[in-house]
């Protein structure tokens, strides 16, 4: 009979790991970071299960805390305006090697917008600054602006109400860059303008408006059947884009010597993060390649497009071959999801895709996709009892 003196011992709720500040809860098997911030220890979930991913995220929060206390703002009592805060964004903004000068601008552009549609944001202390504020602020914007109207059209587009949703979006990723300085630097407990109900509209899966094997071939072999001077071109693009998983801009920029027949490897050197990745051949794209390079017999400096646009084609073969509208980029989560359902993890999907973030954003998107793949696995599993 077991001693009722004797204290029971309890089950261990966590579990350390290698990494400093990166723990993981037992019985979820979610991994949480524990980082001080100022004199106090805080505790938030990386939502994940995968080690590689939440090292990754804990590496960027412990930079951004870094990055926060070098920036040299004295953040009086915890005080901090979103003035002062958008001052540290637009300073890290211009000096980041790693961002384009589009990318900038755009953002530049977004707290531009915000600044306009909220006005005294400026010189509001940020722990004023809370999830009805903003959710009030996004509405109002989304209502305010002017319809749309075409060159041309008497009347703006069906659907087109108030402000455009890339207007609307772009400021809102500002109010939420620079909230999270305001979160690294402790004048915040968190970012109100992350909150979910903000946006109640959830990205669609990308499965969705993407075509099926079938219909990617019908679609192919209408653009190159089409008689036009550039058809064969733009279908060598449309398979090139979907064979690499290569951004419009990464692909426009290949030339001949990046393309290695003996390794068969594609190296994209002008990618969007400015980090050369090498992309394996696939049997589709090794074949793709060689018949073009066949056909051209190019030098190693010759692009390897003859083409530097193809969604006119895309647009003409989906309606002729009935199938729902792809974008050119859409044929890089043609890409991920093809991949994913062959067997290959995430991560090395992510890597492939050229993301930093050792999965995470691939794990949001394309998540669903892994969980249909294991399911149609676990099918085929039988047991010989």
């Amino acid at each position: 009979m077991k001693n009722r003196t004797q204290k029971e011992s309890k089950p261990v709720a966590w579990e350390g790991t290698n990494v400093g500040g990166l723990l993981r809860h037992v019985k979820s098997g979610t991994y949480y970071s524990r980082i001080s911030v100022g004199s106090k220890l805080r505790w938030e979930s990386l939502r994940t299960k995968l080690k590689s991913v939440a090292e990754e995220r804990i590496r960027e929060k412990k930079a951004n805390r870094r990055k926060a206390r070098m920036a040299g703002v004295a953040v009086r009592s915890g005080k901090m305006t979103f003035g002062e805060a958008a001052k540290i964004f637009l300073e890290r903004l211009e000096k980041n090697p790693d961002i384009s000068d589009a990318t900038k601008i755009y953002r530049q552009k977004g707290l531009k917008k915000l600044n306009a549609t909220w006005p005294q944001l400026a010189e509001t202390d940020v722990r004023k600054l809370g999830v009805v504020a903003v959710r009030d602020w996004w509405t109002g914007m989304r209502a305010s602006g002017t319809p749309y109207v075409p060159p041309g059209a008497k009347s703006a587009i069906r659907n087109s109400t108030g402000m455009s949703a890339t207007t609307a979006n772009c400021a809102l990723e500002a109010l939420r860059q620079v909230l999270d300085i305001a979160l690294e630097s402790g004048a915040m407990v968190e970012n109100p303008a992350r909150h979910r109900s903000i946006k109640s509209a959830r990205r669609s899966p990308a499965r969705k408006d993407l075509p099926s094997s079938k219909n990617f071939s019908a679609m192919v072999a209408v653009i190159r059947s089409s008689g036009a001077a550039a058809a064969r071109p733009c279908g060598d693009m449309v398979e090139l884009l979907a064979f690499t998983g290569a951004r419009i801009k990464e692909a426009r920029a290949l030339v001949w010597d990046d393309v290695d027949f003996k390794r068969e490897i594609v190296t994209l050197r002008v990618t969007k993060n400015k980090d050369v990745r090498d992309v394996p051949m696939c049997p589709e794209l090794r074949e793709l390649l060689t018949a073009m390079h066949e056909r051209r017999k190019p030098e190693p400096g010759d692009s390897v497009l003859e083409v530097n646009e193809c969604q006119r084609s895309i647009d003409r073969a989906c309606k002729i071959a009935g199938m729902k509208r792809i974008t050119a980029h859409g044929l890089r989560h043609l890409f991920a999801t093809v991949a994913i359902e062959a067997g290959i993890d995430i991560p090395t999907v992510a890597k492939l895709m050229g993301h930093r973030d050792g999965g995470a954003l691939a794990m949001k998107t394309y998540g669903h996709l892994r969980q249909e793949h294991a399911q149609a696995a676990m099918a085929k599993l039988k047991f010989n009892l």
